[in-house]
């Protein structure tokens, strides 16, 4: 449709169309509405707390802060000059409400660790009220938005460190249930050929996503500049909540009525899919050590030296096997659809 000019700020990069902006606008009507209906259709007892009305509560958490991105985007959206436009505008508009999410995302995939790891024989001990503390520590952070938005100008400097501050030093807060979940797997040790396919396969997606989350949020502490280490740190991190929901998927589908996971499949997707993506990951490091900058392709790059090449090439080779473990999910989950009981 002629919509080859891209706007690539962060988050939220545009192709400047009608079609995209459209779609754009009817997907953000669309979370919004479902968001404001689980916030106000939210009934939870705390009388008897067990650890599925903890864990529906952390669900309640994730849709508060996701509706507090929505606020942060709206109030980016008021304080911007009308005389700004194109990249540096969107960059602004997107730039609290993008760190704002990554609550909400941490949120909902510490809630799948929990469940992926009782499920596959792990031995969780933690209280569901103690659960429940964790969550909200986790979500505590983002009460401090709405002081940052007045503390600070939003095309000023101080905004957008304010902003990087909080996902680096607050993203910490996931670090107590992430421990609790970690030490259950470890206490639990191997499986055996009596715990079955399933915990076989959800066991793997949840060592996958904690392995990509924990690597990606150390390279996110590293980042001196504007090279490459950047794009490391976020698809580690983002790759590992993928991963989670990947597993959820696989935890979901036959509760829901659909047909059982090809277990062995099912089993090596998460590794195929995870480890294409740290062999991705840690070429992009490794070029990103040498200077490499992002968000440049070709000989703007500059990769005159073996070591950026051999950095650069393990990042294409992690790519594409990410790419083919990503393909398996969806051969996976499609087996299990077309298996329906």
């Amino acid at each position: 449709m002629g919509a080859g000019d891209p706007l690539m700020n962060n988050y939220v990069p545009l192709l400047r169309h009608p079609v995209f902006y459209s779609g754009m606008i009817l997907f953000a009507l669309g979370a919004t509405s479902h968001i404001l209906r689980s916030v106000t259709a939210s009934a939870i007892s705390f009388a008897g707390l067990d650890g599925y009305t903890a864990l529906q509560f952390g669900i309640t958490l994730s849709a508060v802060t996701a509706a507090a991105a929505i606020g942060a985007l709206i109030a980016s959206w008021a304080g911007i000059p009308l005389a700004m436009a194109g990249e540096v505008y969107y960059e602004f508009l997107f730039w609290g409400s993008g760190h704002v999410l990554q609550f909400t995302h941490t949120l909902l995939m510490m809630i799948a660790w929990v469940v992926l790891a009782e499920s596959s024989g792990c031995r969780f001990e933690l209280s569901p009220r103690l659960a429940l503390v964790f969550l909200i520590i986790l979500a505590l952070p983002v009460i401090t938005v709405p002081f940052l938005y007045l503390a600070h100008d939003i095309i000023s400097p101080g905004h957008r460190l304010a902003f990087t501050e909080l996902m680096k030093y607050g993203g910490l807060s996931c670090l107590p249930l992430g421990l609790a979940v970690l030490v259950s797997v470890l206490k639990a040790g191997r499986l055996t050929a009596e715990s079955g396919p399933e915990a076989r396969y959800l066991r793997s997606t949840l060592v996958a996503s904690i392995t990509l989350f924990t690597v990606g949020g150390v390279l996110g502490f590293l980042i001196s500049g504007l090279d490459i280490v950047i794009p490391a740190h976020y698809h580690g991190s983002t790759v590992g909540v993928t991963i989670a929901f990947m597993g959820l998927c696989y935890y979901l589908l036959p509760r829901l009525g659909f047909g059982a996971m090809p277990p062995r499949m099912a089993r090596w997707q998460p590794y195929l899919y995870g480890g294409g993506q740290l062999l991705h990951i840690i070429g992009l490091a490794w070029s990103g050590g040498y200077g490499v900058q992002r968000k440049t392709a070709g000989l703007a790059q500059g990769l005159d030296r073996l070591g950026e090449v051999a950095g650069m090439g393990l990042m294409g080779l992690g790519g594409l096997i990410s790419v083919i473990g990503g393909l398996l999910f969806l051969v996976v989950c499609y087996i299990s659809i077309r298996g329906r009981n």
